[in-house]
């Protein structure tokens, strides 16, 4: 008998239904999106629920709003869509980079925004491209809405800040504006990689000044981190080779990278530098 033969799964119709279940089922129950990673985990070993609740294609979870200063997108939004999304492209283009490098296209047509973050890979492909927008998780119960920033969301490996009876219901993500953004992964291969170490930036320049950075990395640490003290550093400087040098020099040496079966921690280390050096370059 397959693992995934004993789960009691139910589909909920909308998000209300979807959030009393879930407020009944506590910690007993697992909530299942596009189900790219979790069934692999049950299948691959780890126990699986007694009972899931299903919120693939929920209506509520599905929607994207493109408001003056920031964009409103559902938790059940595939990678897919962002991709195809206009409005993504022109706002938040590095998570337009980032969902076109989940897997294959079979993945990204089925694996979820939400999904990806509730997962809580140091490995998601998406977390660094959210984390530099400074933008909320809006999560959802019979309670109300709960708002988080993303740069406190992931509090430790495959953990976040969500309650058991909350369900992740969308991510409010500032635009861009005047900045510009970039997203770089790094894998063993240049498709259907686990990525060794991926980077994402928005930094907004002016007159040849740096206004402001944003620099995330993901697969270096338990949760994806910020780079706080390279962009302390770069914030009002205007940008030079020097400038770049040292702030390579600089993210060189303040990174604390893991070692793991991917890469080892000197070859991270050596990668922050450069990656934070290609955001500054391609400014």
């Amino acid at each position: 008998m397959r693992p995934t033969e004993n789960i009691n799964i139910r589909f909920p119709k909308n998000l209300q239904e979807a959030l009393r279940l879930q407020a009944k089922a506590g910690t007993r129950g697992q909530l299942l999106a596009g189900g790219t990673d979790l069934m692999v985990q049950w299948v691959s070993g780890t126990p699986p629920p007694r009972r899931a609740t299903s919120v693939w294609n929920l209506p509520e979870l599905c929607e994207i709003e493109v408001r003056d200063k920031d964009i409103l997108i559902g938790a059940g939004v595939t990678h897919a869509f962002l991709v195809d999304a206009t409005p993504i492209h022109r706002h938040l283009p590095a998570l337009v980079a980032a969902a076109g490098t989940v897997g294959a296209a079979q993945i990204q047509a089925r694996g979820t925004l939400g999904g990806n973050v509730a997962n809580a890979s140091p490995a998601g492909d998406t977390a660094p491209a959210l984390l530099v927008t400074d933008g909320t998780v809006l999560l959802a119960s019979l309670g109300g809405i709960r708002e988080v920033p993303l740069t406190q969301f992931w509090t430790g490996y495959r953990q976040i800040d969500a309650r058991p009876d909350e369900i992740i219901q969308a991510f409010r993500l500032p635009k861009k504006g005047a900045a510009r953004e970039r997203f770089r992964k790094i894998g063993t291969r240049k498709a259907q990689a686990i990525s060794k170490i991926m980077a994402a930036s928005r930094i907004r320049v002016r007159k040849g000044q740096i206004v402001s950075a944003a620099i995330a990395l993901g697969s270096i640490a338990a949760t994806p981190v910020r780079l706080t003290q390279v962009e302390d550093f770069l914030a009002g400087k205007p940008l030079t080779a020097k400038l770049i040098t040292d702030a390579e020099q600089l993210a060189q040496k303040t990174v604390q990278p893991i070692a793991d079966i991917r890469s080892t921690a000197e070859y991270r280390r050596w990668v922050t530098g450069r990656l934070v050096r290609d955001a500054l370059e391609n400014l």
